[in-house]
């Protein structure tokens, strides 16, 4: 882009008419947004190619101008302008900002008239400052902001430097524009909105900063000396002098095979060298040749371990890139005996492919996405691994499976083909359960976007089976979302409704899921997915119901306007019984249901589908599938429309990018189906509850992930074994506290602490978490003193007194562990409990003000083990917290005993 100098006059051309086709030409699809936003007191117009905002007289003012740009695709987009200002008051500043389109959550990329770059979110009014950066602007009309977004996450840079991250912010995947700030005169020009583009010209973009870090130039070492200009020989081991440096250079770059690249031979017709943050692999003559580093990891037993890999491929200095399509760098992975491998890789033509051998090197191509690498040094790959099951992704997205195959389970490490400059960086393995490796820090490439299985491993997946996978979430987001609609039209439509309304929509919901599968396509595989959808939309019932029996809950309150899980399930069940038999069947065996009231299911559905169809009919147009329809096809009617928030789950954001585009045309055709009055906006968000609900006076539908997440996560425990829920009909143990017993057997594995720590974007707070108790936690305690599983497990082998409490509510935990699941209540720390968790604490040490009281929980995301050593820090015991949890010592091979 041709650098700007921006002429700095006193008048300025207002905005009219006449300069729309200009205003577009630098502003792109902020040009619209002027007119309508521009705030009184600033002015606005054109100057030397620039688009000028001026603000004289207005202290502390703010003006922005931003588009609704809505969720990134799975691919990511990046945002781009040109940004210049001049003014007298240092914080004045022109940025980027992301904002929230419900609220007034912003995250903003600004240059400051100092210089400065500042990275920063405002949230619920909370100022969090991300980066700040002296000197980050050139201030001479050439900065460039960019912001590379993907599914809920954020990269900024000016001017190619990268100046942080933005992950899960409510601020996201919504409106996008510019915001200037104080009193001065501003200047930005060609505001773009793209998908991520390859860099141009003979270099790679640096890696995590811009040039002129003192590292050597290509394919030499710096000057004598240690550090971070060090390189390393032509091969892949250190010079003597330079060791340090180089060595340490190397483990950033490639965490836990650096050392087995610094200590492999060199391999003829290969140089290695150092530039930026990259490590470069050269090959400039030798066709058909391979550089291969890999390290032992062994066989996964349980968990998920992933490998990343920046990349990055040039051809040789002075060669046409067209000549080397087949160059590519990538992730191997090889059984220990060497018999079989398989190769995730980028190829210069910007393909990701997978390639496995057998013992006679006869290669197969297992996965192709053409074209999908970005090029220009942006493309981050993975292997993901669980128990028997590997899959390579590129930017998030899935390029092949691997089930069984005899190449998991040996040696992990990279390799390069062909002639050509491959840049390679961020090796990061990080440790799953059982794995013999160490982990490493996250990598920083780009994070995942989305997909059925580009997910951490906080979202079950239900192993893989895509019928079963995809059942379990529509199941339960549709008849949820049904239910809730049906409320909906009842309200919207002044429908009457004679019996209990909950009983009524929860009828209707079930009519809705069981339809399709009543009318098969001659697609097997869609007819596959619709019967599983169907059956977890009615399991989710009888699953919560039997749990809720099992525990001694299973007795809704006589006032409640529900019908309990059971009884819910029996009508829903049976309506879908009746509509269609034949997939039902087996189901009602399993579940031993009532063989006399299976005989009544079919005149039930019937009354039903009857009498939903008959009331609905004078606001039905007439169709193919509604013959009853009393509209013509052309009557006018208001649109449902879907919006996904940024969530702070997993699971929520695994819903919003996998299911989202099938969500909005789910309720797209309920659009078209019924003429409704007014707009009904539904909205996918994080609500800090188990709910759902349909607001009359809005006109609104509320879907909160934190329910969706909470019914996948029990059909995971029950059905996978993925908790402590086990079976549905097991028998559920229930807490009781025991006494303190000691272990001299507690050995810490190899699972390392770094994800214990790790920071999840939470800040540090003396405010008890609500129930339901689960999300990201703070990596640091107010009140308390952070636990790894090192510490606790040496405190136990050395006899140390302690009280340990356990407020995770699961069936085993830590060896010697008291089980009080209300430890960590919410409320207050002046609330008559907290007196109550004062004189437990009193009795359980007698009255040992300096014994260690450690409160842990079921993992990171277990909230209610803060809250537990927050009342005990804020009573004055001498408080700890054990963030990792039962999880964390698992991870690391030690023992659980069962709950006394």
């Amino acid at each position: 882009m041709n650098c700007k100098s921006l002429v700095l006059a006193l008048g300025l051309v207002a905005l009219g008419s006449a300069t729309q086709v200009w205003a577009q030409d630098v502003l792109g699809p902020l040009a619209g947004a002027v007119d309508q936003q521009l705030v009184k007191g600033w002015q606005a117009g054109e100057e030397g190619g620039w688009f000028v905002l001026r603000n004289d007289t207005l202290e502390g003012s703010e003006q922005t101008l931003a588009i609704n740009a809505g969720p990134p695709p799975t691919d990511g987009r990046e945002i781009t302008v040109n940004v210049t200002l001049k003014s007298q008051i240092p914080e004045a500043a022109i940025g980027l900002l992301a904002r929230s389109a419900t609220n007034n959550d912003v995250c903003l990329m600004e240059i400051t008239a100092e210089a400065k770059g500042n990275l920063f979110c405002v949230i619920e009014g909370d100022f969090k400052s991300i980066a700040s950066v002296p000197n980050a602007a050139r201030m001479d009309g050439s900065d460039i902001i960019t912001m590379v977004e993907v599914p809920g996450a954020a990269r900024f840079f000016i001017n190619d430097t990268q100046i942080g991250d933005v992950t899960y912010a409510t601020a996201l995947g919504a409106e996008i524009g510019i915001m200037a700030y104080e009193r001065g005169t501003f200047g930005l020009a060609d505001f773009q909105i793209s998908g991520p583009e390859a860099s141009s010209g003979a270099g790679l973009p640096p890696k995590g900063g811009s040039g002129g870090t003192g590292l050597p130039p290509k394919g030499g070492a710096s000057a004598g000396g240690s550090g971070s200009g060090t390189a390393p020989s032509s091969g892949g081991g250190s010079t003597g002098e330079n060791s340090g440096g180089g060595d340490n250079k190397m483990a950033a770059i490639m965490g836990p095979l650096a050392d087995t690249i610094n200590g492999s031979d060199d391999k003829e017709g290969w140089q290695l060298f150092f530039e930026d943050n990259w490590l470069v692999l050269v090959n400039s003559a030798t066709a058909s040749s391979e550089l291969v580093y890999k390290m032992p990891v062994g066989p996964l037993t349980s968990g998920e371990r992933v490998t990343s890999l920046d990349i990055g491929i040039l051809p040789p200095q002075g060669e046409d890139a067209a000549n080397f399509t087949k160059s590519a760098a990538g992730i191997l992975i090889e059984s220990s005996d060497g018999s079989a491998s398989c190769i995730g890789e980028i190829t210069a033509a910007r393909d990701g492919l997978v390639l496995c051998f057998g013992a006679d090197g006869k290669g197969r191509e297992v996965g192709r996405l053409a074209g999908a690498a970005q090029g220009g040094g942006k493309d981050v790959l993975q292997f993901v691994e669980r128990p028997g099951f590997g899959e390579f992704r590129l930017n998030g997205q899935v390029i092949a499976q691997l089930q069984d195959d005899p190449a998991l389970g040996g040696d992990i490490g990279i390799l390069a083909y062909e002639r050509g400059e491959f840049y390679v960086g961020g090796f990061t393995i990080s440790s799953g359960a059982g794995t013999a490796s160490a982990g490493t820090p996250a990598s920083s490439g780009t994070p995942s976007s989305g997909g059925t299985t580009s997910v951490g491993a906080g979202v079950p997946m239900f192993g893989h089976d895509e019928a079963r996978l995809i059942g379990v979430y529509l199941g339960l987001t549709n008849s949820i979302f049904m239910h809730e609609f049906g409320h909906a039209l009842i309200g919207e439509l002044q429908i009457p409704s004679t019996g209990p309304e909950e009983d009524s929509v929860d009828i209707f919901s079930a009519l809705k899921v069981v339809e399709p599968t009543m009318y098969p396509t001659e697609d097997e595989g869609i007819n596959a997915i619709g019967r599983e959808v169907a059956t977890y939309s009615a399991l989710q019932w009888y699953y919560s119901g039997m749990l809720a029996q099992q525990q001694g809950g299973g007795e809704t309150p006589w006032q409640d306007e529900h019908t309990p899980d059971l009884k819910r399930f029996r009508n829903v069940f049976c309506v879908m019984y009746g509509g269609n038999p034949a997939i039902f069947t087996d189901m009602a065996e399993q579940i031993k249901f009532d063989e006399r009231t299976l005989g009544r299911c079919e005149e039930e559905f019937t009354k039903q589908n009857r009498a939903w169809r008959t009331i609905l009919a004078p606001h039905t147009r007439v169709d193919t599938w509604f013959p009853e329809g009393q509209l013509p096809a052309d009557a006018p009617g208001a649109k449902v429309e879907v919006t996904f928030e940024p969530s702070n789950s997993e699971i929520g954001t695994f819903l919003a990018t996998t299911f989202g585009d099938g969500l909005r045309g789910f309720a797209d055709n309920l659009s078209k189906n019924y003429a409704l009055p007014r707009p009904i906006a539904v909205t996918y968000k994080d609500c800090g509850e188990l709910n759902a609900w349909y607001d009359p006076r809005e006109g609104t539908i509320t879907m909160c992930y934190d329910l969706i997440e909470h019914l996948a996560l029990m059909i995971s425990d029950i059905e996978m074994g993925t908790g402590d829920t086990g079976s549905a009909t097991q028998t559920q143990p229930t807490s009781s506290a025991g006494n303190v017993a000691k272990t001299s057997t507690a050995s810490v594995g190899n699972a390392t602490s770094a994800d214990e720590l790790a920071d999840l974007g939470v800040p540090v707070t003396s405010v008890l978490f609500p129930a339901p108790y689960k999300g990201p936690t703070p990596a640091s305690h107010s009140k308390a003193q952070i636990l790894t599983t090192q510490d606790l497990a040496a405190a136990l082998n050395e006899g140390t007194p302690m009280l340990l409490v356990d407020t995770s509510g699961l069936a085993e935990t830590i060896p010697g562990a008291l089980s009080v699941t209300d430890a960590g209540k919410d409320g207050s720390l002046t609330d008559r409990f907290q007196s109550a968790v004062d004189g437990w604490l009193k009795e359980e040490t007698a009255t040992d003000a300096k014994m260690p009281v450690i409160f842990f929980g079921r993992d990171r995301q277990d909230r209610s083990s803060y809250n537990g050593a927050l009342r005990a820090g804020a009573l004055g015991w001498n408080a700890f917290w054990y963030r990792g949890g039962i999880e964390a010592w698992q991870s690391n091979g030690l023992p659980l005993a069962a709950v006394e």
